[in-house]
């Protein structure tokens, strides 16, 4: 358990945790291609080691070695692979991690012929819906068996046979960027048509950069629908498709991952929220992560930041932040942070677009509804977002300490130790561990910028 009390000012410097989708991206791709590759400063997660052992599981010879940068305590991930993915002797076990899961479901499917993979993971995975990318892989003959379109999943190796596949693009872009890895070993060109509205289209510009850097290529295209004409004003409407050349071969590359901007996410509102003067490395200007977007969002509350190259600066004494309407639509993963902003913003937070909220760790939608409302929050849960009325900061109003449960979410933890900082009297937060999932040091660097916490 997670003991938060009362904290009025923040200050230092610290780094960012490196990125899990980068993370993520990169061992895989690494165990994809013929050759050896370093992953230099990795985020060493549970999610991220699931995708570390998966694709030991799979064949790739993994030596892990601390880094020379003693100030970043990082370490160097250096992966062998031949490009071909072996059968595995056992069960493969991801975990938590969703990322994992839903990746290797194609992937694996390229293992020798007359095989199978059995992928699994633990209770919360179990949970996570697979049926778009189990339906989007039939329509390349290759076969995936579940129960109810969740896992245990057992894939069925198999040649892809066909050339275009028609995927939903509003439930995970997890789906989308599975297709995305697999389709280079086709061996005739593919196109991915995504079917509806594209949600968290960030994380695909962050497969495809990825896996630019591996030596893969792929296209994004706009198709005019000509079903879709609108016939009143006569414009038609752009779907989204992306094409992936035949024959592709990823090729072994090293690799620096970068900051994370969901985990900084937490650091940021903190640092917009108390008295501070605190400076967060390794974030970069032109990530194309869509958690960038945070920077944006807390400017327009009334925030003021500096931003750099690689670091953000934020000297706050203090802001006077007001309610605005916010699109979740690509940033599902900011919904817990921005939950905790509004509660302390004048006037009305809306958090709308964000139905694929609800398919994470957890339902958070509920979750930031039920569990802030323990500590006095004026919060109302809709279909596809929250509506937050601010407290009356002037007047003395905010937040009060609680016991809150998290539900094995990583980012419902960090958020609720922000809202357990800035509220009156003691905050308990069960479940602390699962921070380890994206942010293992979470507890140390709040503690080292003043941060008054302690686990119990």
């Amino acid at each position: 358990m997670l003991l938060v009390n009362p904290t009025k000012k923040i200050n230092g410097t610290v780094y960012a945790p490196p990125s899990k989708s980068y993370t993520h991206r990169a061992v895989i791709c690494a165990g994809l291609a013929n050759g050896t590759s370093k992953i230099i400063q990795p985020l060493k997660s549970q999610d991220c080691i699931s995708s570390l052992n998966a694709m030991k599981a799979l064949g790739s010879t993994i030596d892990i070695k601390k880094s020379n940068d003693d100030e970043l305590e990082n370490e160097v991930w250096t992966i062998s692979s031949d490009g071909n993915l072996k059968v595995p002797k056992n069960v493969i076990d991801i975990g938590n991690s969703g990322t994992t899961l839903r990746i290797l479901t194609s992937l694996v499917s390229q293992i020798p012929h007359n095989s199978i993979a059995i992928l699994n993971g633990d209770e919360s995975i179990r949970k996570r819906p697979m049926g778009p990318l189990i339906e989007a892989l039939s329509q390349l003959n290759i076969e995936v068996l579940s129960n109810d379109n969740k896992a245990p999943l057992v894939v069925k190796s198999s040649k892809i046979d066909g050339n275009i596949v028609k995927i939903t693009g509003d439930m995970s872009s997890q789906f989308i960027s599975s297709l995305m890895m697999l389709l280079p070993f086709n061996t005739q060109d593919s196109k991915i048509l995504i079917e509806g509205d594209l949600k968290s289209e960030p994380y695909l510009n962050i497969t495809i950069d990825l896996l630019d850097k591996f030596g893969v290529s792929i296209k994004k295209d706009e198709i005019n629908n000509i079903n879709n004409i609108n016939k009143k004003n006569k414009t038609n409407k752009k779907e989204n498709a992306y094409l992936i050349k035949a024959n592709q071969t990823y090729k072994a590359t090293d690799y620096i991952v970068e900051g994370d901007y969901s985990s900084a996410s937490y650091l940021i509102a903190l640092g917009v929220l108390l008295d501070s003067d605190i400076t967060i490395k390794n974030l970069f200007k032109d990530s194309k992560q869509g958690d960038k977007e945070i920077i944006n969002i807390v400017k327009r509350m009334g925030a003021d930041l500096e931003i750099r190259d690689d670091e953000v600066i934020i000297k706050n004494s203090k802001f006077k932040l007001k309610g605005i309407d916010i699109d979740v639509k690509n940033t599902p993963d900011l919904v817990p942070t921005l939950a905790v902003l509004g509660c302390f913003a004048e006037g009305t937070t809306t958090i709308y677009n964000g139905e694929h909220v609800r398919i994470k760790e957890c339902d958070r939608l509920m979750a930031c509804t039920k569990e802030l409302k323990k500590m006095g929050a004026k919060i109302e849960e809709k279909p596809d977002g929250l509506i937050i009325q601010g407290l009356d900061i002037d007047n003395g109003e905010t937040l009060k300490g609680a016991e809150l449960e998290t539900y094995h979410d990583h980012r419902l933890i960090m958020a609720f130790t922000m809202a357990g900082m800035l509220a009156k009297g003691q905050t308990k937060i069960k479940g602390e561990e699962a921070v380890s999932i994206s942010f293992p040091n979470f507890v140390d660097v709040i503690k080292s910028i003043g941060g008054n916490i302690a686990i119990e």
